[in-house]
């Protein structure tokens, strides 16, 4: 297994010795969790199937085997020198892993942290540790809080339960309470439907007849119980998906993973077009003087998601920051005025040319379509001069087409910096889980 490759056990949650079945029932649960009909993102959802389908059959689980490791493995390193930074007055500057590799008992002196699986991080994060979004584990927060909110108004109904009416009915309301989440754990009750059934009936026939029985006086106040507690009763049948959802993203994600703003190489998956290769990399090391700014993370070599009727689009970089996106494509053009097309291609003079449809649009579209919702996304063409010591800069008289951006590639970093600059500085790890499964490997 390359050290860019996800651990498929992992990503499963089983262990490497499991039998067949037990990484059937871990598919099967991880493929509820992932399904974008449940919230998830296609991209993880192929993930697991392609975990599933190496490990359920034994020759390709045996050549993955073969090719695994039983350590986690230190994080491969740039082909690209890294300057060392000059030292500074103060405190001791962090070591290039970044975290203190004097600290953590059993790591050796010396010894780089374990990085991100499925990447190759370039550079080490600051010493501040980044705002996380959703916090590791904040899945056991919400299922505390719907389980403090479901007895708090389950108090309430129990006080306001009509006196004519023997308090044994009230469980009617309670054994729902108890078996939806019950069920919702066990795979298979939780497709039958008429079970699901069953346990709204019981807590429908509860609650009609406290509130027929109730009195004047206190039926409103009844009601709006009644009706807290049926929240609180949805949240506990949900609460075991939100469990597998949020253990999945903790385990794609992993803590280490946040120690780096860089991931992947620049150029990666382009072996055979080396001009491609050489704006790739020229670009990057444009891109990576975004990292100045707090909560920013780079991933290079990507392939968008295939639009229907269209090949693969290429990006280059995607720069990330709290809600907010970049998608960008570097090209290296000669000298001269381009301008947008009414379809998103870009023309010089008035015309087309060769490789003025980059795709840009189409890749921002599908992109849109694989993070979570609410994420903001914005494309952008970096335009290299096509001879940098004689050719001046490519002008762009009108630089933006609706949420597109083409310009010089040091006018387009300029600009990324301002529109994420105006976001908060988050690292959101489900738009990262969403970028993974579309890395170019080098």
């Amino acid at each position: 297994m390359r050290n860019d490759e996800p651990d498929y056990y992992e990503l499963l949650g089983v262990e490497r010795t499991a039998e067949p079945e037990e990484i059937t029932r871990a598919y099967r649960k991880a493929m509820r969790a992932v399904h974008p009909d449940a919230s998830g993102t296609s991209g993880l959802f192929r993930l697991v199937k392609t975990a599933y389908d190496t490990l359920k059959d034994p020759a390709s689980r045996a050549a993955y085997d073969a090719r695994g490791r039983t350590a986690p493995p230190d994080p491969p390193r740039s082909s690209r020198p890294e300057p060392e930074p000059a030292p500074e007055p103060g405190p001791t500057p962090r070591p290039e892993s970044g975290r203190d590799q004097s600290a953590g008992a059993g790591r050796p002196s010396g010894t780089r942290p374990p990085g991100p699986s499925f990447t190759k991080p370039q550079a080490a994060a600051p010493a501040s540790a980044p705002r996380v979004r959703p916090r590791f584990g904040s899945h056991w927060i919400r299922v505390a809080a719907v389980g403090v909110w479901t007895v708090v108004f389950l108090a309430a109904v129990y006080v306001l339960w009509p006196a004519g009416l023997p308090v044994g009915f009230l469980l009617l309301l309670v054994l729902p309470l108890v078996a939806m989440p019950l069920v919702a754990l066990e795979p298979t009750l939780r497709s039958l439907s008429w079970l699901w059934a069953v346990c709204a009936l019981m807590f429908v026939g509860g609650a009609a007849l406290a509130a027929t029985e109730a009195d004047g006086g206190g039926f409103w106040t009844l009601c709006a119980a009644l009706a807290g507690l049926a929240a609180g009763a949805a949240g506990l049948a949900a609460a075991p998906h939100l469990v597998r959802k949020g253990r999945l993203l903790d385990r794609l994600i992993a803590p280490d993973s946040l120690d780096y703003q860089i991931f992947n190489v620049p150029g990666a998956g382009l072996d055979g077009n080396l001009a491609r290769q050489v704006v790739a990399r020229e670009s990057a090391t444009e891109m990576e003087r975004l990292v100045r700014l707090d909560g920013v993370r780079i991933v290079h070599a990507l392939t968008a998601p295939e639009p229907s009727g269209q090949g693969l689009h290429y990006v280059e970089h995607v720069v990330l920051r709290g809600d907010r996106l970049a998608v960008v494509m570097a090209r290296r053009w000669p000298a001269g005025t381009y301008a947008w097309t009414g379809k998103g291609a870009i023309t010089t003079v008035g015309r087309p040319f060769p490789g003025g449809d980059t795709g840009i649009g189409a890749a921002v579209k599908e992109i849109r379509k694989v993070v979570p919702r609410g994420v903001r996304v914005r494309g952008f063409v970096a335009v290299l001069p096509d001879d940098p010591v004689r050719s001046p800069r490519a002008k762009f008289p009108e630089p933006e087409y609706g949420d597109l951006l083409a310009g010089d590639l040091e006018q387009v970093r300029e600009r990324i910096a301002d529109w994420l600059g105006e976001g908060d500085p988050v690292v959101d790890r489900r738009v990262l889980a969403a970028l993974l499964p579309h890395l170019r490997r080098p």
